[in-house]
């Protein structure tokens, strides 16, 4: 397993400023970023090399610019994907938790999915229903 640092500008992750080193047994193997406001800098574990770091990264950075284009609307410049977490977000709220925890556990297929995901995650946390 490689722990790669990735260079961040305006919510983009950076090819040419990707850095690795082995990862340590006791790192915590989750994608953080040093700034969700505004990151510079994001760490991903991975064993599957450079292009699924970058790319692993860069959908971390979709998430945290939709999040926070919900969150505090007008501190960032909207994307299609901020629309569809932003849709995804509002129609989980309306669910039942029941309704939640099956649409948990529907497969992921692309990348809107993927975003969906997430915004059900996000109001599955809020709400206690879920701990992770």
């Amino acid at each position: 397993m490689l722990k790669y640092t990735v260079r961040v500008h305006k919510f983009t992750a950076q090819a040419a400023h990707l850095t690795s080193e082995a990862a340590s047994p006791n790192d915590p193997q989750e994608v953080t970023v040093d700034d969700a406001q505004n990151p510079t800098r994001v760490i991903v574990y991975t064993a599957t090399g450079d292009i699924a770091a970058l790319r692993i990264a860069q959908r971390h950075l979709t998430h945290l610019h939709a999040r926070l284009a919900y969150a505090n609307p007008g501190t960032v410049d909207r994307t299609a994907a901020d629309i569809v977490y932003a849709e995804a977000r509002a129609r989980a709220e309306t669910l039942t938790p029941d309704q939640r925890e099956d649409e948990s556990m529907s497969a992921i297929h692309s990348e809107d999915d993927d975003l969906r995901m997430h915004a059900l995650f996000d109001v599955m946390r809020e709400r206690r229903e879920i701990d992770i």
